[in-house]
């Protein structure tokens, strides 16, 4: 009867040193959670914070080019494709609608972005670089006015 108590007794403390080390594990994840959590949270702080950082960098070119084509500083379809760029690179949840909000940027870009440009245009004879150029300076001169118009909304572009 003895060793029955014995090894009841015997199996009861095991019982209770198992569930204090279980408790100690449970202990232990809860605390590996909580810290998951806040490095998750800081880790989303951190890449929102560098989004935005981006974006504002980006803003700010906007703003500076389009100063400088509301200046004639800066030659609108230069203007267009750099600014057309920009714009779609913005990291937001809803892309903006350069078709809609900047539709003269948007009809010069499309004529123009196929243009050769750097290296291609190097490369491109010179007779058709004339005939480019001359294309370009039509699109220019029929949406110049526009574009300027638009630049007054982008030289206080912010996101």
């Amino acid at each position: 009867m003895q060793l029955d108590i014995l090894l009841a007794v015997l199996a009861v403390v095991i019982i209770i040193g198992l569930a204090f080390y279980a408790g100690m594990l449970i202990k232990k994840i809860n605390v590996q959670k909580a810290y998951n959590r806040k490095t998750a949270a800081q880790q989303e702080a951190q890449q929102a914070l560098k989004k935005q950082q981006r974006n504002d960098k980006i803003c700010e070119s906007i703003r500076l080019i389009a100063r400088a084509t509301a200046q004639k500083q800066c030659n609108v379809s230069e203007a267009a494709i750099r600014l057309t760029v920009l714009l779609e690179t913005l990291l937001l949840k809803e892309p903006i609608d350069i078709v809609k909000n900047y539709p003269a940027l948007s009809e010069l870009f499309d004529k123009v972005k196929e243009m050769p440009t750097h290296e291609q245009r190097q490369k491109t004879p010179v007779k058709e670089i004339k005939i480019l150029d001359m294309k370009r300076k039509i699109f220019e001169s029929q949406l110049e006015d526009k574009i300027i118009e638009e630049m007054s909304k982008l030289t206080n572009f912010a996101v």
